[in-house]
């Protein structure tokens, strides 16, 4: 997750094989590289956002929504409406377990795609998922998210998109494969984001034990120990040049209290991030 200034407000909530991210952006600005590890529901709750692949160009406004494909590295040119109102965004992170446990519950079968060249679909606007992300925003603060019901309700929303558009179930399906692919390129774009190594695992294509033999090999460290440090550095920089202070950050890195950032700031830097 890239953390700009402009970034006034961001959650995450991780339920397994789906995960929920809110974003809320201060002011107009150009976000290079973002990366998408999984196949992505984003849906825009006010403003409007520019989506850039290298040969697409999508426009998502207030109450749209897009499918991004798994493994996709776009710029996204985020707005704020004609009111002045910030931008704001949820992002559903929809794992290929999670695709497949949709099929089954919802006893769909696979249909084989004609359109995987393409690396967003626009899907429109959806009252269900409109009213769905309107629920789940009061709830973000309180973090009292039942993760069955969510997840429920989460592929209710889906069979109800699959049933309005001919291409939804098509792309989600035949994107929804774990591909074994670039190790060093993947991990360089995902560093700071919030996955755990048997996640990285998956959505790499390997198994855990593949996986942590083919890290070490090209990392020549542990996975978790090479994360903590890419996380910690990448603090030293939100401290120093953006005079960010670490009660903004912490969680944003994925640490779950302030004191235990803290402490793995001043193990590897040798003073505390109050001293920057």
């Amino acid at each position: 997750m890239l953390i700009k200034k402009s970034i006034s407000d961001y959650k995450h909530i991780d339920f397994g094989n789906i995960k929920i991210a809110f974003t809320q952006v201060c002011k107009d600005e150009l976000f290079k590289d973002v990366y998408f590890a999984a196949n992505s529901l984003y849906y825009v709750e006010s403003g409007s956002a520019i989506l850039h692949t290298q040969n697409e160009k999508i426009t998502v406004r207030k109450g749209e929504i897009v499918l991004i494909k798994q493994h996709s590295k776009l710029n996204i040119q985020k707005f704020k409406d004609k009111a002045g109102n910030d931008f704001k965004s949820i992002i559903f992170y929809l794992f290929p377990d999670f695709v497949i446990e949709f099929l089954k519950q919802t006893k769909q079968s696979k249909t084989k795609s004609n359109i995987l060249s393409t690396h967003i679909i626009h899907l429109g606007k959806h009252a269900p998922l409109t009213l769905f992300c309107e629920s789940l925003l009061p709830l973000f603060d309180k973090k009292q998210l039942n993760n069955s019901i969510i997840k429920q309700k989460t592929f209710e929303v889906l069979q109800y998109i699959s049933k309005h558009n001919k291409d939804f179930l098509a792309f989600l399906t035949g994107n929804s494969k774990p591909m074994k692919i670039d190790l060093y390129e993947f991990m360089i774009h995902i560093a700071v984001n919030n996955y755990s190594v048997n996640e990285l695992a998956r959505l790499t294509g390997r198994s855990l034990s593949a996986f942590k033999r083919d890290f070490t090999s090209v990392f020549e460290t542990t996975p978790h120990q090479w994360l903590l440090d890419k996380k910690i550095d990448y603090a030293e920089e939100l401290l120093k040049e953006q005079k960010m202070k670490a009660s903004d950050i912490y969680f944003m890195l994925g640490f779950n209290e302030l004191s235990h950032f803290s402490s793995a700031f001043k193990k590897k830097k040798g003073v505390s991030p109050t001293q920057l």
